[in-house]
């Protein structure tokens, strides 16, 4: 049975799940879409994956949407970016000169395609129109000029290349080695790809990355939502405990070395969908089963920071609606998932000084290297 990873559209995070401390893998980019990434809120099972308030025209400037937070909080300009009002808005990425966006929604099918947009716009453009398919976890290239994605055009969730700057380009399939792949990320230079690859004697995912140029690909061990350093030299990403409780925690991964490094864990909540800072000195995820404000093991709650040495972890929203699958802009900001006015779409806000800030307990932290499995 193939992987279900719906996308990150519904938590679009995590394409796995978990349910009375027992692991559920999900292929559908649903489910761990909310728990991450491409997600949605729906749970799969193994992989097999698979509107605005105010209309069209001017937008207010960025200072009108701006919501100043007490001084007791770690943030300010808190502003939401999209507004689907059916459907559901996930996995986002930030261009480079982080003035602009891509994602996956279902605002206009059930199926989800890939839009783009300015990040202070209402204006959204269509990227990919598969009626019969779903797109999700859309990335750009470094140089801008390609984009990538997770789609279940040919029957089952693979990762698909087109160009991004001549819209209507043909779609080319760019990983091939008979499995479900999902949650794509290009290398800092672009010559690599790294993925989630379902496996299906091991029934579980694996971090893959293959090289653009030989076509050789590398698989290192148990894990998902993989995401390349700014130097291109480590993988980030989560996996789940082998032993009960299986909650998942988030890992570094060093290519040279293929040595692993535990970075985030515990035994009562779940960390995912990790995403480096531009600097490479801190980490951010999404947390389940750790807010006060938590819905249960199936959703997100709040989004957390950490430094990349796994000290000073540091909660970053406090709100009693899920917020998950962040990412961090090249101009600082933090841009997540969030059903905060009870749709899901994606607002960003300006972390302050969090070093500043007291940081909350953990159990656990990084500084002990394991062998690759």
């Amino acid at each position: 049975m193939k992987p279900l990873i719906e996308s990150s559209a519904d938590f679009g995070m995590l394409e796995i799940t978990l349910f009375k401390n027992k692991l559920i893998t999900w292929g559908g980019a649903l489910a761990f879409s909310l728990l991450f990434t491409g997600c949605e809120m729906p749970l799969g099972q193994s992989p097999s994956a698979t509107a605005s308030d105010m209309g069209p025209g001017n937008v207010p400037e960025p200072s009108a949407w701006e919501e100043f937070m007490p001084a007791g909080e770690s943030y300010t300009r808190l502003v939401r970016h999209s507004f689907a009002e059916v459907g559901k808005d996930f996995d986002p990425f930030i261009t480079a000169d982080s003035k602009s966006m891509v994602f996956a929604s279902t605002r206009h099918s059930p199926k989800s395609d890939i839009y783009f947009k300015k990040a202070d716009s209402r204006v959204i453009e269509q990227v990919t129109h598969s009626p019969n398919a779903s797109e999700k976890q859309p990335q750009l290239s470094p140089d801008g000029k390609t984009i990538i994605f997770a789609s279940d055009r040919e029957g089952q969730w693979n990762i698909y290349e087109t160009s991004f700057t001549a819209r209507g380009s043909r779609i080319l399939e760019v990983v091939r080695n008979g499995r479900v792949n999902e949650q794509p990320c290009y290398s800092p230079d672009g010559t690599k790809i790294a993925y989630a690859t379902w496996m299906p004697r091991k029934g579980q995912w694996y971090i893959a990355v293959m090289n653009r140029v030989t076509q050789q690909e590398s698989i290192y061990g148990p894990g998902l939502f993989p995401k390349f350093s700014p130097d291109g030299k480590e993988l980030l990403f989560q996996r789940p405990r082998v032993r009960s409780p299986q909650w998942f925690s988030i890992w570094i991964l060093n290519l040279e070395t293929e040595n692993n490094s535990e970075i985030v864990s515990s035994s009562n909540w779940a960390a995912v969908t990790p995403s480096w800072s531009p600097d490479g000195k801190k980490i951010i995820f999404g947390a389940i089963n750790k807010s006060i404000h938590s819905k249960g093991a199936l959703v997100g709650d709040d989004i957390y920071t950490i430094w990349a040495d796994g000290t000073h972890l540091v909660r970053l929203t406090n709100d009693d609606a899920p917020d998950w699958n962040p990412v961090w802009s090249n101009n600082g900001r933090v841009y997540f998932v969030s059903m905060r006015n009870g749709h899901q779409n994606i607002w960003s806000l300006t972390p302050k000084d969090v070093d500043a800030f007291h940081p909350d307990s953990i159990e656990t932290s990084g500084l002990s290297d394991l062998d690759s499995l």
